[in-house]
């Protein structure tokens, strides 16, 4: 394998090694073999449809990376990333919602392989939002009449009382605890109307007790799922509007 290496290649991969691993010629040998083996699997590499962008590669590897096998490693991962964006067309997704996340994921990064992470995070995020959508719409009013009745059932009996004059009127008093929601990543707190939420946003409804949370809709869900499953309970469904 040596031999196929440039001279001048090989004395910088030995130098580096016995330098690294001075007196260990077991740790040398191995080092040798790794870098020897890494730089000319990067010399057989076969970009593909990426070979436009090669030059920019090695450019990138070299400036980030100082060993062969891991300038090797971002190169061939940098191919595989962008080979798989090309191809990249999920059944399940329709093509202009792929293309944009491609396009924003082209947008915010330079290698191919955040780009395509972002690409299969965002398809998941799609398919999360697509399940959710098909489990909670139809029996999202069954869930939103469950939590009103359980966070209308809030009594707080340190709470002390006052007529309008100020006179004491006694402890206690009954009350609706808000259900915090997560809507296009921020938090909404609400006490009453939700018909303007997205599944997906429904699902999220939680009561935040100090550093404490309860889901209480995925709990519900799973009330919902138990009741039909285990009781034989026939819950109608609502028509899958979204």
């Amino acid at each position: 394998m040596a031999d196929e290496i440039p001279p001048e290649i090989l004395t910088e991969i030995t130098r580096v090694a016995r330098s690294e691993w001075p007196g260990d010629r077991e740790m040398q040998q191995y080092t040798i073999d790794a870098e020897t083996e890494a730089y000319l699997g990067l010399e057989g590499l076969d970009y593909g449809a990426a070979l436009e962008h090669k030059p920019a590669f090695l450019k990138e590897a070299r400036e980030f990376h100082e060993t062969w096998e891991e300038i090797f490693g971002f190169v061939s991962g940098e191919v595989e990333a962008f080979n798989t964006l090309a191809t990249l067309a999920p059944e399940d997704v329709p093509a202009d919602v792929v293309a944009e996340h491609k396009r924003k994921a082209a947008a915010e990064h330079d290698w191919f392989s955040s780009q395509l992470e972002n690409v299969e995070q965002a398809i998941e995020g799609y398919r999360y939002v697509q399940r959710t959508r098909a489990k909670v719409a139809p029996i999202r009013d069954i869930l939103v009449r469950m939590e009103a009745i359980i966070g209308s059932e809030c009594y707080n009996a340190n709470i002390q009382n006052y007529s309008a004059w100020g006179v004491w009127e006694g402890e206690g008093r009954s009350f609706r605890y808000p259900v915090t929601y997560i809507r296009n990543g921020q938090e909404e707190k609400r006490k009453a109307r939700v018909d303007d939420l997205e599944p997906e946003a429904l699902i999220t409804g939680h009561y935040k007790f100090g550093a404490n949370e309860l889901s209480i809709h995925r709990a519900l869900v799973r009330i919902v799922d138990m009741l039909e499953a285990d009781y034989g309970l026939k819950i109608p469904r609502g028509e899958e509007s979204c």
